[in-house]
């Protein structure tokens, strides 16, 4: 069974999931350092102007060694509705939007404390939306102590897993020598971004795979 690995993120993006397409198992990796100004609560959306981030705003002051799982959401302002109306000016001609609005809005309507819940919200939306069957685990399943790449290949191994798919972008750190010796194959994502139709003329790469469903629809997949 191949294996896939990824932080939890907000409203990921279409590279996050190719990878879990492919995968036999994807795991979420919820137990690790919670990473400011990465995309665990962040992603983007296209506007006329190009692109904006939605940024979930999170407590982080003085917790700075906190895991994604244990990361607080700054509720004091109504980011939630800032969120929804920015989607709603921005996608209003999509045309599939009408089709998914019901479903923002209900995800938007709930209350989260905690960021790990509001992006596993966004990432079922998404998984569901794209047709994705690959079943999900959470890393905290595994109580697995290692660090790096060995983290990696013994999630790999209590999961049942023999092979490890990655994004290309790990090739910099990732140890193959650890997944070798723990008995595991290791794959690396080949994933090319391709224009689609967007909301706005000309294109932007790499925006949330939200931007892909609301202007796709069911043809998504076909850009995974």
């Amino acid at each position: 069974m191949k294996a896939a690995i990824h932080q939890l993120q907000y409203w990921p993006g279409l590279r996050f999931f190719a990878k879990m397409r492919a995968a036999g198992l994807f795991i979420y990796l919820d137990d690790v350092q919670f990473e400011k100004r990465e995309f665990q609560n962040r992603n983007r959306i296209r506007t006329p102007r190009g692109w904006q981030y939605l940024t979930a705003p999170v407590v982080s002051k003085g917790r700075f060694s906190q895991k994604i799982n244990e990361v607080e959401l700054d509720n004091s302002a109504d980011w939630r509705a800032d969120h929804l109306q920015a989607i709603k000016l921005n996608y209003a001609r999509a045309p599939f939007f009408r089709e998914h609005l019901p479903a923002l809005e209900a995800l938007y309507s709930r209350d989260y404390r905690l960021l790990a819940d509001l992006a596993i919200a966004t990432m079922d939306l998404l998984k569901e939306g794209l047709g994705i069957k690959t079943p999900v685990k959470f890393s905290s399943e595994y109580a697995v102590e290692e660090l790096s790449s060995a983290r990696l290949a013994r999630l790999c191994v209590k999961a049942g897993a023999d092979e490890y798919l990655s994004g290309a972008g790990a090739k910099a750190y990732l140890d193959p020598n650890v997944f070798s010796y723990a008995g595991i194959g290791l794959s690396w994502q080949h994933f090319e971004p391709r224009h689609y139709p967007q909301a706005f003329p000309g294109f932007e790469p790499d925006m949330s795979a939200l931007d892909l469903l609301l202007n796709c629809g069911p043809r998504s997949s076909e850009w995974l």
